[in-house]
């Protein structure tokens, strides 16, 4: 029997840690939302995080997001952290040579766990606390005073390269980064009683990880990236790694999902 969260079918979509490999959960999406999969919860892990909330929460489609991987460069990244730790006078020289990065990051400023798009009802993130060496969750619904921009710079905060980010909830301070080193498929976290899915496409896009078996509530997607783990990859592989993850989407997957609604 079918089961439900309060009568109604809820479908979650996690979006993995991976780094650059992350860019397939772009083809993932691009290949549900084309046959008409409704995504009602997202939940994304460092690079997950970011593809989750820029859906989600800032309203980018997916098309608008593959087409900037064409632009984007590894280097960005390493440029980022260089100038975020950077002298301020130093800043808006060193931004001029972080791609998108910059103007990206001042959208999500304005956006919010409670302001989703696209038909999205629910959107989580996980990040890594240094202090306690234990993952942290953040959801729609319950973090009303955390600002959303701050937990998906955490998440995607890769150790060396990006500062940790403080962030306090409830009277508890954290010292967050990048949520894939403790929990990098969160799938009790998507199923807990805050986003409450009741049926999950797990995407994953980590390089060193065993395949979980599918289930009657859930699908498992793993698409075949062997390039895309170099940090300084170029735009042209990152396209490679969308056109794997749509790959990864079968006709088995998407009528195992049609038998959900």
């Amino acid at each position: 029997m079918m089961r439900t969260h309060g009568g109604k079918t809820r479908v979650g979509v996690i979006l993995s840690a991976g780094g650059l490999r992350g860019a397939a959960h772009l083809g993932i999406l691009r290949r549900l939302l084309r046959h008409g999969i409704p995504i009602d919860l997202l939940v994304g892990v460092s690079a997950g995080a970011i593809i989750a909330a820029f859906y989600a929460a800032v309203g980018l489609s997916i098309e608008e997001m593959i087409e900037e991987a064409r632009h984007f460069r590894g280097r960005h990244i390493v440029l980022h952290g260089l100038t975020l730790r950077s002298p301020e006078f130093a800043k808006p020289f060193l931004r001029r040579f972080c791609g998108v990065i910059p103007r990206r990051l001042a959208q999500l400023e304005s956006a919010g766990f409670d302001r989703l798009h696209h038909g999205v009802q629910g959107l989580g993130i996980v990040c890594h606390d240094l202090l306690s060496g234990r993952p942290v969750y953040f959801a729609t619904g319950r973090d009303h005073h955390v600002t959303l921009a701050e937990v998906v710079k955490a998440s995607a905060a890769i150790p060396g390269v990006i500062p940790s980010r403080i962030v306090e909830r409830g009277g508890h301070k954290f010292r967050l980064v990048d949520g894939g080193l403790s929990d990098s498929l969160p799938i009790e976290f998507a199923r807990n009683q805050s986003l409450g899915a009741t049926h999950l496409i797990i995407c994953d896009c980590r390089s060193l990880s065993k395949e979980l078996p599918s289930g009657d509530e859930r699908v498992y997607i793993k698409p075949h990236i062997d390039d895309t783990a170099i940090l300084w990859s170029p735009g042209a592989t990152l396209l490679k790694a969308v056109h794997q993850g749509e790959k990864a989407v079968t006709d088995t997957v998407l009528q195992k999902i049609y038998s959900w609604l």
